[in-house]
């Protein structure tokens, strides 16, 4: 029955899908699930920046899109959604176990019971700002790549300008929902536009400096995913 579900069977080997291109997207959803994750866990500690209070989840949750527009340059939008859900469902799991494991009796003599809970016991607003700021963003950033990549242009012959031009429109959709959920209220409203325009303007220069950088892993992959293509019909 587990044939009938795309995920499952895009995941399984697929004799149509090179060797290297298959293992690729092990990692990828690997790496995927595991950035959200980890920025949600890092997004505890608050740091300063000239005054203005940022979630040390910032430094990596602009990989998460780096990952998606390398997933949906080489296997497509609708892979790419899975993996974005995939994700989701993970660090949900994550969250519920960590609750869980909070709430369990104390050993006689633990005495971190009060450092976990300040750790792993994420403050409720924040973590599902995160998580649905996640899912539209990144699904936003799908679609604008897309459809970027079907214009004419700069945006259909050249990747990174279709990956950055994609990410400065999803990180004004992840800035909005996720500032909104977790600090609308609890800040003073100046505060609250400084931090959300800081958020957005952090993000996209973090992913724009590392640009290059994604530029040589994308021309790598390509070129070695186009070099087993040819092996395989040879």
């Amino acid at each position: 029955m587990f044939e009938n579900f795309s995920i499952f069977s895009l995941l399984c080997y697929n004799s149509d899908m090179p060797n290297f291109k298959q293992k690729l997207l092990i990692y990828f959803a690997a790496l995927s699930a595991g950035t959200l994750l980890i920025s949600n866990l890092s997004a505890v500690k608050l740091w300063n920046f000239l005054g203005i209070a940022v979630d040390g989840g910032v430094v990596l949750f602009p990989i998460s899109y780096i990952l998606g527009d390398l997933i949906i340059e080489f296997y497509g939008k609708n892979l790419s959604k899975h993996i974005i859900f995939a994700s989701f469902l993970v660090n949900i799991l994550a969250i519920l176990i960590f609750y869980i494991v909070i709430a369990l009796p104390i050993y006689p003599g633990w005495a971190l019971q009060e450092s976990l809970k300040n750790i792993l016991g994420f403050v409720p607003r924040i973590i599902l700002g995160s998580l649905i700021a996640y899912i539209f963003s990144n699904l936003f950033n799908n679609y604008i790549f897309t459809q970027l990549k079907s214009s004419k242009g700069i945006f259909e012959k050249v990747f990174i300008a279709r990956a950055l031009g994609s990410s400065a429109f999803a990180h004004i959709i992840d800035s909005f929902i996720f500032e909104i959920i977790a600090y609308l209220g609890v800040l003073p409203f100046n505060e609250f536009l400084i931090q959300a325009g800081f958020a957005y303007i952090l993000g996209l220069g973090l992913e724009i400096i590392l640009s290059p950088i994604e530029v040589v892993i994308q021309k790598h992959l390509e070129g070695k995913i186009l070099y087993e293509s040819k092996l395989s019909e040879q």
